[in-house]
């Protein structure tokens, strides 16, 4: 039996959202490469037109149905980029047309028009993809690289799958997801129609993610739920009334002239929304579809230059147009510098693609379904919309999607036991009964770390109380019997928390206390996201001292006062302890065993990227175990180019990360400290990225590794860890899931949706709590360690999830994985707080900064923290 697949764990049957695909024994697809779309006229200030999938998608649409179809027997499908698959032959090879912009001709305005060429670049046997299913290209990813035929294949299924539900009426797409406004043959019900209520003028919407997928032995489609955020079809003028709760324009135009935040409210929640300009006596649709850049207050005062006169924009539209705009008036900005009133605007039906406000997010959070059988009928009963039996694409190129969800294998694995400090007997053994959950009551601490002294100030603003100075009374008793002992404090000191880094230097230097062993904790207002950011900054950056911030909120002190403060408490020690050196427990397997015997580094590393539209650089992170336990582990993080996946400074972190772990033993004086295995674990790549990171990050460590250690290097095992996937898996029998309707924790899948070529797995390794648990997709990119056997790879990767710090419960990655995720959002602390204020959005900074001042600015790590876990 191949390696790959593991037997160990107790077997259960799963359905998972996933649909056999079948087609024609022989098919050949026609691939017409090269379609160009160009417009043959210009948009405002002469600038080029962009066109979109969507209207890429309508042209395309027109031209074979409507304007040509003599040329073309079969219609294709259209993937929105440069590619159209037909599976009958066009009657042409290479054609050029010209086809009008608008769908229907606009009485008195000149027709626009575009061109689009097509040319016929190949013909594709996809029954080559067989010899792919049937495993015969095991470990030769260059069999479906980009390029090939399976990969032109592959894409072709995905456009064929597309192609009916997105030109359906009534549907909204973006990507490989269609959004419908009603499902044929599903009721909505009464909790979803208040929340209808609750998010006006916004309106959520299930939308289906679809993908064609080669797994051993047969194609699938992976059909997932998604919540889509539209928008309806409105005037401007009623969108922004129901926006702010207003009843009518007049009390629009009160509450955006006055000096609250509503104005700002409703600029935020306006950005990038696409309006049509729609004026009385105009064409309806004269301006098409253009985003929103900003929002301006009594849009008729406005002047600007109208053939060398001074004019204000009320005088324009009263004189060109007829149209007299009420005093005060609100106008959008369109492009760099068009301004028209809301009052001749009309939202179309979009998408809102914005960052929700907390309450419309909770509103969300109650629209999923609220466990695994409930996603899965929703997935069922949305089939119909997604047109596969009715679409001319699958009819003509003979495929067929079986409307059953497959039902596949998996088995679940044991857990290891949980240690702690025990006597001199040995450790406390805990044996987990409920997989993947435990409790740190009346335990202590593996290790626990060594404090010398503990600074405890209050930022809130707000002399501190009785109830702050019971908390620390009693945080102290629970950090004392976890095993911490807390030899020095501080009084509470009050302060505005204007300079913390000052603050935290002067204080110290007033007690003595000196870095090592200090700790500072930091009582915030409950709502401070600056402060937070300015006291991590001071700690981490500029002093070398960790911090725990506390945000004192009025829910807290209710809790202390009652005296209902014992979890809060346990977690706050969980991360106290292992910030500051400490080791709050360890797994116990055969899998952690192994990676005790000789000298092992476990490794997590991530890229994280800007907000869409933002020009802020990208970060990557290097987390690194030095200890036998591989429980400990130093952090690294360096900025790089925008965007850019491959980590730029590999060879740098992994030079540090070598010398932090050898630190602590010499390996020149003693062999058997000399590191032998590196386990590898890399968050946030994409599958067609896998080859381009063996190249550039794996094969660059092998060469890193034989300058440092010759041909004796340590033996590397590379795997990729994906959560951003669509399978769920839903247990066939309620005996088989946990109380949330989940698999239980230590579920695995390597059989019926494995990939034909890399060697993967799917991993559910947290127990489940709402909704559908989201398992890890582990692909093994090289293993040198293992030889590629799937029951140690799993088993070892089940473990790793049990050592995260933070929690006494199995997560859903390998901890290492999480901690590099937890050092990228700590990226803008690395900055002044006039640069951290940019990185969420850069391209709406109010600043003329550039990415390269940003460079400049990014600051290491204190070097006192390189041997913590400052992040926790």
């Amino acid at each position: 039996m191949n390696p790959r697949y593991g037997t160990e764990g107790h077997r259960i049957d799963v359905d998972v959202n996933a649909f056999t695909l079948s087609w024609a024994p022989r098919s050949v697809v026609m691939h017409y490469d090269g379609i160009s779309i160009k417009p043959n006229f210009n948009g405002p200030s002469g600038k080029d037109i962009v066109i979109g999938r969507e209207k890429g998608n309508e042209i395309l649409q027109r031209l074979q149905v409507n304007i040509r179809p003599e040329l073309f027997p079969k219609p294709g499908a259209f993937d929105g980029k440069k590619n159209l698959y037909a599976f009958r032959a066009f009657n042409f090879t290479s054609e050029r047309f010209e086809v009008p912009w608008d769908k229907e001709q606009i009485q008195g305005r000149k027709p626009k028009t575009v061109t689009v060429q097509i040319v016929l670049v190949r013909r594709v046997d996809i029954s080559l993809l067989r010899r792919v299913l049937s495993g015969n290209e095991q470990g030769n990813p260059n069999s479906i690289g980009p390029g090939t035929d399976v990969a032109s294949s592959l894409n072709m299924l995905q456009a064929f799958l597309l192609a009916a539900p997105k030109i359906a009426n009534g549907n909204l797409h973006k990507g490989k997801s269609v959004y419908v406004q009603w499902h044929k043959g599903y009721q909505q019900s009464s909790d979803q129609k208040k929340i209808d209520d609750r998010m006006r003028p916004l309106r959520l919407v299930d939308g289906f993610n679809q993908s064609a997928r080669l797994t051993m032995g047969r194609i699938i489609v992976n059909i997932n739920l998604s919540v889509g955020v539209i928008l309806q079809e409105m005037p401007l003028e009623a969108l922004c009334a129901t926006f702010l709760h207003c009843n009518n324009l007049r009390q629009l135009i009160q509450l955006c002239s006055a000096s609250g935040g509503e104005f700002d409210k409703l600029r935020h929640f306006l950005r990038d929304v696409k309006v049509s300009i729609r004026i009385p006596g105009k064409p309806s649709n004269s301006k098409g579809r253009r985003a929103i850049r900003n929002l301006i207050r009594d849009v008729g005062s406005h002047s600007f230059d109208r053939n060398g006169v001074p004019a204000t924009i009320q005088e324009y539209f009263l004189s060109t147009h007829g149209v007299r705009i009420p005093p005060q008036s609100i106008g959008v900005v369109i492009g760099n510098h068009e301004i028209f009133p809301i009052s001749a605007c009309v939202v179309p039906e979009q998408l809102y693609k914005s960052k929700l406000d907390p309450d419309h997010v909770r509103e969300v959070l109650s629209f999923v379904p609220k466990n695994p059988r409930e996603r899965l009928q929703r997935i069922k009963a949305g089939w119909q919309n997604l047109e596969y039996d009715n679409s001319e694409f699958l009819k003509g190129a003979d495929i067929t999607v079986q409307p059953n969800a497959l039902t596949i294998s998996g088995r679940i694995l044991p857990a290891p036991q949980i240690l702690y400090k025990g006597t001199a007997a040995g450790p406390y053994k805990l044996t987990l009964t409920k997989p993947g959950t435990w409790d740190v009551m009346k335990k202590t601490f593996w290790s626990a770390a060594r404090l010398s002294f503990v600074l405890v100030l209050n930022l809130t603003g707000r002399r501190h109380n009785d109830e702050m100075t019971s908390f620390m009374d009693h945080l102290f008793r629970n950090l004392s019997d976890r095993g911490i002992a807390v030899p020095k404090t501080s009084l509470i000191i009050d302060d505005s928390g204007a300079d913390p880094s000052s603050l935290i230097r002067r204080e110290a230097e007033r007690h003595e206390a000196r870095p090592a062993g200090l700790l500072v904790f930091a009582f915030l207002p409950e709502s401070a996201a600056e402060l937070y950011a300015n006291v991590k900054r001071a700690g981490d950056i500029q002093l070398g001292v960790p911090t725990q911030c506390i945000r004192w909120s009025s829910k807290l002190i209710q809790n202390v006062r009652n005296n209902r403060v014992d979890q809060y408490l346990n977690n706050l020690a969980l991360k106290i302890n292992a910030r500051c050196g400490g080791v709050n427990h360890v797994p116990s397997s055969i899998a952690m065993n192994y990676l005790a015997e000789v000298p092992t580094m476990v490794i997590g590393a991530d890229v994280s990227h800007p907000s869409p539209g933002s020009t802020a650089p990208s970060f990557a992170s290097l987390v690194s175990s030095r200890d036998q336990q591989c429980s400990k582990y130093s952090a690294q993080m360096k900025i790089q180019p925008s965007r850019q996946e491959i980590i730029e400074s590999l060879d740098n972190m992994m030079i540090k990360a070598i010398k932090i772990f050898r630190s602590d033993s010499d390996d020149s004086k003693n062999p058997k400290y000399r590191l032998r295995r590196i386990f590898f674990f890399r968050d946030g790549v994409s599958e067609g990225e896998f080859e381009t990171v063996r190249e550039r990050e794996l094969n660059a460590l092998k060469r890193l590794l034989v300058n440092l250690y010759g041909q004796d290097r340590p033996k590397i095992t590379f795997i990729v860890v994906g959560k951003r996937h669509h399978f769920r898996f839903f247990p066939k029998s309620g005996g088989d899931a946990d109380a949330s309707g989940n698999c239980p924790s230590g579920f695995v899948v390597d059989q019926g949706i494995e990939h034909p070529v890399y060697s993967d797995f799917y991993l559910q390794s947290q127990p489940g709590l709402k909704g559908t648990s989201i398992p890890a997709h582990y692909t093994v990119i090289e293993d040198e360690n293992l030889g590629g056997n799937g029951d140690h790879l799993q088993s070892l990767a089940y473990a790793l999830c049990h050592t995260y710090q933070r929690c006494t419960r199995s997560v859903k990655l390998p901890a290492p994985v999480y901690y590099a995720d937890l050092v990228c959002q700590r990226a803008k602390f690395h900055f002044q707080p006039r640069f951290a204020n940019q990185l969420d959005g850069f391209s709406d900074a109010a600043t003329d900064d550039t990415p390269e001042s940003l460079s400049q600015d990014f600051r290491n790590l204190h070097q006192n923290l390189d041997k913590t876990m400052h992040f926790m």
